[in-house]
């Protein structure tokens, strides 16, 4: 087995992979700190911050021969023999002065620059830093720009890393974002007439920069970074299932960030799912509670309890009366809450038909395809590209849903053909659970319904042309008020944890079919994917409730190895947190 010595320590060095001396080193908890680094993007070895002594063991006789002067660990292969020494005292006064290099011309403007609180300068500047400040001279001040309309340039912050430009060269293939003038005069800037607007991946610039050059004007000083909580989560605007951070405070989304997950979305997310979250944080047209249309015609707001003893009495008075009931399963359901709302209906009569609701589609997909020649500027030698996929389907889990029905009712009934046995009075009951982020019937089809059917419930966080004439509306929670898991394009099964608690008066839906299901305790979305990986073989690989961090691929995806571990800048560790994460 191939090993590496690491400050004086042995380590064995995983099979099948190829790590620079950063990445081993965060293999086994030692920090080699770095700025221009980024394992997607190409090595270039701008920052020189990660700079170590490097040698190699003679596998024969055991002598170390060392390098004579310090190596930068991102160029640095991890093979078998490599000798690392990260803490020496040599490195210690390289790091010193390469901090204060850097920060010759910053500003001293902490204070009142957002990336505080998750910055490289910061966190790197109390650890290798010095507290003294040599230079004396009169500071390079850099003109503040914008590079798109949601994207502002502070370059008297920029330490010219280079990690935005490279990210459009070698990822979108875009290019908008270029080195201007040399040495001490440099600086970032687009090209002329050009801005990042129609760059769908935009916002990623923010993400990857590790100081405050480069901010997102939708968060821009609207909150500290320290008062956020950061949730884990999938997006829902695709069905691509990008891995995301949800970041809020006192029951407000504030931002969206992209989490590291190789077999989904790599480190990126597009922008339409960052600013996405608008649609779930306190929403213009939520619906504020539950409802039951009077014999007036107008909807009274009605307790939870009572509003499902409606919809549990008006299903089953339409079967005693010899009528079909019908349900509209949404895309936008959790796996959990599709399982539960199908068993429902098919207790209710075994002759339920389950459908599932109409899943959006716009444009074509998307596809951005790096690989290790096209645009790269430096080493590649280091680099998995992955494709990124912006998918045309608009719902996160079609899949998750088509899968339900298949288990529980054998096939799946289309959302068009429901429509035709409605027209044809065939329906006289119809349960329809929504969680769409956008309008999704339009009134014609809704006054059909309403014409056609005896007895409609809606459940859904909006309010929609279908709610205005249901008889029963129950307040569901929105993406962001509710825990489960969806299934992407490729089939994989991701878990997303709730980023804000329920608003009042309403209820997440697996909470709602819990109760209308007579099921004892609270609703917890593993005890529920447990109990549908044993029912169901499509979803054997979740058993026991379990999903990996990295999701589960439902078609049996051979795997080589342990999963690799997230990817997460050294800056963007919260306090505390182990820093090899």
């Amino acid at each position: 087995m191939a090993t590496i010595i690491i400050n004086g320590e042995e380590y064995p060095i995983p099979d099948g992979e190829k790590l620079n001396a950063i990445q081993m080193a965060k293999r086994v908890g030692v920090e080699i700190p770095y700025y221009c680094w980024h394992p997607s993007l190409s090595v270039v070895a701008n920052c020189r911050m990660c700079e170590v002594e490097v040698g190699s063991k003679d596998p024969k006789t055991g002598e170390v021969k060392m390098v004579p002067k310090l190596v930068p660990g991102c160029q640095t292969p991890a093979k078998d023999g490599t000798v690392l020494v990260t803490d020496s005292e040599r490195v210690r006064e390289h790091q010193r002065m390469i901090m204060e290099l850097l920060l010759l011309n910053h500003p001293l403007d902490c204070p009142v620059c957002d990336q505080a609180g998750e910055c490289g300068l910061q966190d790197y500047s109390y650890e290798h830093g010095q507290a003294n400040h040599r230079f004396v001279e009169e500071r390079i001040a850099n003109p503040r720009k914008d590079v798109s309309d949601l994207i502002q340039l502070n370059s008297d912050r920029c330490i010219m890393c280079t990690r935005c430009v490279r990210f459009t060269r070698e990822i979108t293939g875009t290019s908008e974002l270029q080195v201007t003038r040399r040495g001490s005069h440099a600086e970032i800037d687009v090209f002329p007439g050009v801005t990042l607007d129609d760059n769908p991946l935009a916002g990623n610039v923010v993400d990857l920069c590790p100081v405050g050059a480069l901010l997102d004007k939708d968060f821009l000083h609207k909150q500290r970074v320290w008062f956020l909580s950061g949730h884990d989560s999938v997006c829902t605007v695709c069905s691509t299932g990008c891995n995301i951070s949800v970041e809020e405070n006192k029951g407000r989304i504030w931002r969206v960030k992209p989490r590291n997950n190789p077999h989904v979305n790599d480190h990126w997310i597009c922008d339409e799912g960052r600013y996405g979250y608008k649609a779930d944080s306190a929403p213009d047209d939520a619906i504020p509670g539950m409802f039951v249309l009077g014999k007036d015609g107008e909807h009274a707001p009605t307790a939870i309890d009572a509003a499902l003893r409606k919809v549990d009495r008006g299903l089953k008075d339409a079967v005693v009366d010899g009528k079909l009931v019908a349900g509209v399963l949404s895309p936008f359901l959790t796996v959990e809450e599709a399982y539960l709302m199908a068993r429902y209906l098919k207790e209710v009569t075994a002759a339920a038909v389950l459908a599932i609701g109409p899943v959006p589609t716009v444009g074509e997909d998307r596809t951005f395809s790096p690989d290790k020649s096209e645009g790269r500027a430096g080493d590649t030698s280091f680099l998995v590209p992955r494709p990124f996929t912006i998918h045309a389907e608009k719902a996160p889990n079609a899949r998750g849903v088509r899968a339900v029905l298949e288990h529980v009712q054998g096939s799946v009934v289309e959302y068009d053909e429901l429509l035709g046995s409605v027209e044809a009075g065939e329906v006289g009951a119809l349960y329809v659970a929504g969680g769409y982020t956008g309008d999704w019937i339009d009134e014609a089809t809704a006054a059909r319904i309403r014409e056609k059917v005896g007895f409609v419930v809606v459940q859904d966080s909006r309010v929609s042309a279908l709610a205005h004439k249901a008889d029963v509306v129950l307040a569901a929670g929105t993406h962001a008020e509710k825990a489960g898991c969806y299934v992407n394009a490729d089939g994989r099964l991701q878990y997303a944890a709730a980023s804000l608690p329920p608003r009042d008066g309403s209820l997440p839906g697996l909470d709602i079919f819990a109760v209308l299901l007579d099921r004892p305790g609270p609703a917890v979305s593993g005890a529920v994917l447990a109990e549908l990986a044993v029912a169901a073989p499509a979803f054997a690989a979740a058993k026991g409730g379990v999903v990996p961090d990295l999701g589960v691929d439902l078609g049996g995806e051979p795997r080589g190895g342990p999963e690799p571990p997230r990817f997460l800048d050294a800056w963007f560790v919260p306090m505390g947190a182990a820093k090899s994460r």
